[in-house]
């Protein structure tokens, strides 16, 4: 489950037939109209297949239309900056960095940290498990305790997720 909600479903194109997903995002890359472009029977962000793995459908489209942002975030104006529909419209996107993203999914209210359904951790325990880590406890018995796995307490202990929390 955790690849495919960090790479999304790789089915999707299964929906669109051979080569219609490709010349879905091309003709979304050179659009004239300034409504959301949805593709048919998907919902939400997703994800397109490359020789290299996949990539979000949104970032895609830029690449086609303006090239490589290298490091900057795709980012939306539509859906209170969230591009929560699934849009790929280039008229929707823009470039920013990571701050400006979180910023937007908040402005969205896209649930992020403890606030999230999922979550399992709250502030409080995320500060404590990075106190423990740094003093040298390892991560397991850290998982145990706290109901997550060893992985979800090495990126807390780095800082890959809950990156927000000081």
């Amino acid at each position: 489950m955790t690849r495919q909600r960090r790479h999304g479903d790789p089915l999707v194109f299964k929906k669109l037939g051979n080569g219609e997903a490709q010349a879905f995002l091309r003709a979304a890359a050179f659009a004239e109209t300034d409504e959301c472009i949805v593709p048919p029977h998907r919902t939400g962000h997703w994800n397109v297949r490359t020789d290299d793995g996949y990539m979000n459908a949104s970032r895609y489209v830029w690449i086609i239309r303006h090239g490589d942002p290298g490091e900057a975030h795709v980012l939306h104006t539509c859906n209170g900056g969230s591009g929560a529909n699934g849009c790929v419209n280039i008229r929707h996107l823009r470039l920013g960095d990571n701050s400006r993203n979180v910023l937007d999914r908040g402005d969205a209210g896209v649930q992020v940290g403890e606030a999230h359904h999922s979550s399992r951790l709250k502030a409080d325990q995320v500060r404590r498990i990075r106190e423990r880590g740094a003093a040298g406890a390892t991560h397991q018995p850290l998982a145990d305790e706290y109901g997550v796995s060893r992985a979800t307490i090495g990126d807390i202990v780095a800082r890959r997720t809950w990156r927000r929390l000081a």
